[in-house]
C-alpha cells in the first residue's frame, strides 16, 4: 500500500476568532486538529472512492476495501489515504464476470474465449478486444504465488508479459484535484465542531 499525500489546509484567518476564544478558554488546538482530521479522513475516503469509480469500472466494495485511512495521533498530526501502488490485473476489467471475480484461487486457467478477450476499463463505452501488439496472442495464466488469474502475452524474447491496468494510486492522483477543495472545507467545519465538542467536554454545563 502507498500513502497518497493530500495537502489540506485550514484557513486559519477564517476561524481565527473562534480559535483564539477556544485557546483562551483552555482548549488545546492540537487535540482539536487531531479530532478534525480523523473525522474528515473517512469522508475524503468516501468521496475519493466515488470519484475513482467515475474513472474506472470497479465496484464500491472493491475500491472501499483497497482504500484505507491512516488516522492522526497526538505524535503525528497528519492523515493519509492509502492505496495500492501496483497496477490492477487486466482480468479485473474483463467483460466475463467469472474472470473478473474477486477472491478466486485458480487451479488452472479457463478455456480461451471464442472470439478473443474483451476488457472494459472505463465505466462507460464499449469493451475493447485485447490485441497481439508486438507479442503473442493473449492467453490466461494462473499466477504462481497469488493463484490469481492474469492475462498474458509472450514477448519476442520469450518473456511473459502479464497485462495490467492502472493502479488505484494513479487514478487517485488523477481525481485528487476534484476531491481536495471539498476536503479543505470539510476539515474546517470539523475543526470548528471539534473545538465546540472539546470545550463542552472540558467545561460541562452544571445541572
Amino acid at each position: 500500500m502507498t500513502a497518497v499525500a493530500y495537502n489540506v489546509q485550514i484557513d486559519r484567518e477564517a476561524i481565527q476568532e473562534a480559535l483564539s476564544l477556544f485557546e483562551f478558554l483552555g482548549g488545546n488546538s492540537a487535540d482539536a486538529l487531531r479530532v478534525a482530521i480523523n473525522k474528515t479522513g473517512p469522508k475524503v475516503r468516501t468521496a475519493a472512492s466515488k470519484a475513482i469509480r467515475g474513472e474506472v469500472r470497479l465496484t464500491a466494495s472493491y475500491v472501499g476495501d483497497k482504500l484505507s485511512f491512516k488516522r492522526a495521533t497526538r505524535a503525528d498530526l497528519s492523515g493519509a489515504i492509502r492505496t495500492p501502488s501496483r497496477g490492477l490485473l487486466l482480468t479485473k476489467f474483463s467483460d466475463d464476470p467469472a474472470v473478473a471475480a474477486d477472491g478466486v484461487s485458480w487451479i488452472k486457467p479457463p478455456p480461451q474465449p471464442f472470439g478473443g478477450m474483451f476488457v472494459k476499463v472505463k465505466p462507460s463505452g464499449a469493451a475493447k478486444k485485447i490485441g497481439r501488439a508486438d507479442a503473442s496472442k493473449p492467453f490466461y495464466v494462473v499466477l504462481k504465488n497469488s493463484r490469481a488469474l492474469g492475462i498474458a502475452r509472450r514477448l519476442a524474447d520469450g518473456k511473459l508479459d502479464v497485462l495490467h491496468g492502472p493502479s488505484l494510486s494513479q487514478v487517485f492522483g488523477n481525481i485528487r484535484k476534484d476531491v481536495l477543495p471539498d476536503a479543505g472545507a470539510e476539515l474546517q467545519r470539523q475543526m470548528l465542531d471539534a473545538m465546540r465538542y472539546l470545550l463542552v467536554k472540558q467545561h460541562p454545563a452544571e445541572t
